[in-house]
């Protein structure tokens, strides 16, 4: 209920004309909330045309492009990254294009035919679709993770950078980011899309250890850290 500002002489009192105004200062600052992120969200929405993409409880993605998210530390990693078949994934699905095309029709695919939109070949062209990541028909999440990049094969960087940062020297503690969520390229990784299932457009019965083994080699340029050692097993991918 609104106070009395009148005393019976109908004069407003400074006390009680104090205590309405601190009153109404407190009733804007709880619209200046509320509007203020309203005008945020407006703000994203007007410069990119959609709302960032989602985000879980569990994972926190990057996203990979120049300048941002992997690519702000891992530069070299992501330019030799960009001239892969796996930066290109997208492109094969549009189209007419070169790439991809003899793919497409070896399976019965038409090759003039844009399947850009098509979750069941989309969700394997890209980095985390609908976990976070890319979003079909979002053009912030579209940019930010087109392609199958750096967080398919090494996990959500959201979840393990907050560790790495914290050693401005580099030298974390790798088990510490493995448990949050660090990945290597594990074979797992390759065959939730590489694999025999029924809605895969693309089965690949003979995908085999050589074929994994080729595939991380080429994800991108391997180039030894200044503090970490080259893992155990892993010294192949580091010869030219």
């Amino acid at each position: 209920m609104r106070p009395n500002l009148f005393h019976s002489g109908g004069v407003l009192t400074s006390a009680i004309q104090a205590q309405w105004a601190s009153v109404r200062a407190g009733r804007r600052w709880m619209l200046l909330v509320p509007a203020g992120l309203m005008i945020a969200l407006g703000a994203t929405l007007v410069l990119t045309g959609d709302p960032p993409p989602a985000r879980t409880a569990t994972v926190e993605l990057l996203g990979h492009q120049e300048g941002k998210g992997c690519a702000k530390c891992h530069e070299d990693q992501y330019k030799s990254w960009l001239k892969t078949r796996h930066a290109k994934a997208m492109i094969s699905l549009e189209a007419g294009k070169e790439i991809g095309a003899k793919k497409k029709a070896s399976f019965k695919l038409d090759p003039n035919k844009d399947y850009t939109e098509d979750p069941k070949c989309v969700k394997c062209h890209v980095t985390a679709m609908d976990k976070g990541g890319y979003k079909i028909g979002n053009r912030r999440a579209e940019r930010a993770f087109v392609g199958v990049g750096c967080e398919t094969c090494h996990g959500a960087g959201g979840d393990y950078q907050p560790i790495k940062d914290k050693y401005p020297k580099d030298d974390f503690p790798r088990a510490d980011v493995v448990k949050a969520g660090l990945k290597y390229g594990e074979m797992e990784t390759c065959t939730f899309c590489h694999n025999t299932d029924e809605d895969n457009p693309y089965p690949e019965p003979d995908f085999e250890v050589e074929d994994y083994d080729k595939g991380l080699k080429e994800s991108h340029e391997h180039t030894k850290q200044k503090v970490h050692p080259i893992r155990e097993g892993s010294e192949w991918l580091y010869e030219k």
